[in-house]
């Protein structure tokens, strides 16, 4: 039988954080469940679905999810491993640990160390899409990384990973920097790897009530259009219980053509339990023949201490066929 060592290897992280947590002051385990069941209706829907569900994009979960986050810490060290399941993938697999790294405080904590299966703590986006440099790095980002905090709200890092897999060959991938700086009003944060990748972030809060958010990913190919997305995110809460906004994304490269992306929002909270929400996703692409999809999903949202419940409806619309979907969702917070 043929042992995959990195899976091993987060396995046995997973089960040593765990069996330390009767012991150990400062470790801590949280995460979050949530399943549902969907009933499509209509042309290529699904009749029922456990695992993948039509709930929007903006306030909507998606699907099944099993997550766990470790942390352990102690003074000027400790470690950190997300474990996290999908409805119909194996339990065991390389890829439910999402990172698994441990680190270390250095000079008063001006410099941080930090090694393993990474992920970006300091540099990465506050965006809807949140980029941040293990994105960007090599396939994995297993490796080693270093992180200077100078000042307050600065932070600069540098990452160096494996290449796709292949192992570390000083090869340009291998080499990931970002830096961010934030305070109360703005905050910017970039990414950039070697071989071609980027991202960038401007957030700005200067505006009470108004959230403003850009993002930007780029992708450099040899044989294809290069690859960017730009998504803005605006929100505005009008008092305590009515807020809502835009998210818009522009695609172009992966395309023949330009895509645009629409997703109007709004929720209005009637108490401290129940809420209801409303928002639409459209998508318009400009290539020749090719026709704009909309959904539409009113939703009623019940919490409930750490537990959240939805039921909504969605109608699907991809220019040429269209779906109803209603469903249920659970998620508990813990």
């Amino acid at each position: 039988m043929k042992i995959n060592m990195r899976t091993t290897a987060a396995v046995f992280a997973a089960l040593t954080l765990a069996v330390s947590a009767a012991s150990a002051e400062g470790f801590s385990v949280a995460g979050d469940i949530r399943s549902g069941i969907e009933f499509g209706f209509g042309d290529d829907a699904k009749v029922v679905s456990t695992s993948d569900y039509h709930d929007g994009n903006y306030y909507g979960n998606g699907n099944t999810r099993l997550r766990l986050n470790f942390k352990y810490e102690n003074g000027d060290a400790g470690a950190v491993f997300r474990y996290e399941h999908k409805a119909g993938k194996a339990w065991f697999d390389e890829g439910n640990a999402k990172y698994a790294m441990g680190y270390a405080k250095l000079f008063d904590g001006i410099l941080v160390a930090e090694a393993g299966k990474l992920k970006d703590l300091y540099t990465g986006s506050d965006g809807q899409e949140g980029y941040g440099l293990t994105d960007i790095a090599s396939a994995g980002a297993y490796g080693a990384g270093f992180t200077l905090l100078p000042v307050d709200g600065l932070a600069v890092q540098a990452i160096v990973s494996d290449g796709l897999g292949k192992g570390f060959e000083a090869r340009k991938d291998n080499f990931t920097f970002g830096a961010k700086y934030a305070n109360d009003v703005i905050k910017v944060a970039g990414g950039y790897n070697l071989s071609g990748k980027a991202y960038g972030y401007i957030g700005i809060g200067a505006v009470e009530n108004l959230g403003v958010a850009l993002e930007v990913y780029y992708e450099q190919l040899e044989d294809k259009d290069d690859i960017v997305e730009i998504n803005e995110d605006i929100n505005y809460d009008l008092n305590d219980s009515l807020s809502f906004g835009l998210l818009a994304y522009q695609k172009f490269g992966e395309e023949e053509k330009p895509v645009f992306e629409f997703n109007p929002h709004v929720m209005f909270g009637i108490d401290d339990t129940f809420a209801v929400s409303a928002e639409s996703y459209i998508t318009v692409p400009t290539a020749e023949d090719s026709k704009v999809a909309f959904s539409v999903t009113p939703a009623l949202w019940i919490n409930v201490k750490e537990a959240k419940v939805n039921v909504y409806y969605t109608y699907d619309n991809d220019g040429e066929n269209s779906a109803n979907y209603v469903g249920t969702g659970v998620k508990v917070s813990f």
